[in-house]
């Protein structure tokens, strides 16, 4: 029997020296289970860790440091420390890729009108207790909002969204559901009066969390995505000119 030739784990293609350490740097960080925070090797350590020069290992922390992975700290006891998985830095970068593919805004909250109810749904039947103990302090949140307080108001409705991508207990809908909502949040709640549907909101939200704890996964799903499509009318009711502009990066 002829021997079975190993499964690559990449795409073979071309790619330059600082592209292929910046793959082991982070491949190592992976493996050895290290935290956001956690110190790396010194420079000269990975130089002569990887086989390659000062100027490919920079370039190659420059690519991580671009995307949030790595941070590199200046100074006397600095150096390069690893960096988190952070929605709103991808978010950046999905804002990048949207602005050149000409997405239009309307698209990116129909993508959200599809994918949350979903994530209510996972919530309900999964049910983290981890993350549960999350959506309690959220509502408590909600029912602790002072009625004029909009800054607060537009903080913790948001945070909500956030909380519900986590609860979904997938990773890919996760780091999307709360990327898609830091895109949302740079452009219309920047600009956001304080809403008519403020009670409504809240009280929308408190029923998709009792939803949620109950495990009641189709109700969960019914009203997330009865909230959703009630966002969606709002925006183009009274942001009608945002729903066919082109997705800025930030």
């Amino acid at each position: 029997m002829p021997d079975q030739q190993p499964v690559p784990r990449f795409r073979q293609r071309a790619a330059k020296m600082s592209e292929l350490v910046a793959r082991q740097i982070l491949a190592d960080i992976v493996e050895q289970g290290l935290s956001a925070g956690a110190a790396l090797p010194t420079e000269a350590q990975m130089v002569q860790g990887y086989g390659v020069s000062r100027g490919t290992l920079r370039e190659a922390l420059r690519i991580l440091e671009t995307s949030g992975l790595v941070r590199v700290r200046p100074g006397r006891g600095g150096g390069p420390v690893v960096g988190s998985v952070d929605p709103h830095t991808f978010g950046r970068t999905m804002a990048l890729f949207m602005q050149l593919g000409r997405t239009r805004f309307g698209e990116l909250v129909e993508a959200r009108v599809i994918m949350e109810p979903l994530m209510a749904r996972l919530a309900a039947e999964r049910r983290d207790a981890g993350r549960l103990r999350e959506l309690a302090e959220s509502m408590r949140e909600h029912r602790s909002l002072e009625e004029r307080d909009e800054a607060s108001y537009l903080a913790v409705m948001q945070r909500f969204h956030g909380v519900l991508a986590g609860l979904s207990g997938n990773g890919v809908l996760d780091l999307f559901g709360r990327a898609l909502k830091e895109i949302y949040t740079e452009r219309v709640v920047a600009a956001e009066r304080r809403p008519e549907r403020w009670e409504e909101v809240r009280r929308e939200h408190e029923a998709v969390a009792a939803a949620i704890v109950a495990g009641d996964g189709a109700e969960a799903e019914r009203l997330m995505r009865e909230h959703m499509v009630a966002l969606a009318a709002h925006l183009e009711r009274d942001y009608a000119g945002v729903q066919d502009e082109v997705v800025g990066w930030w």
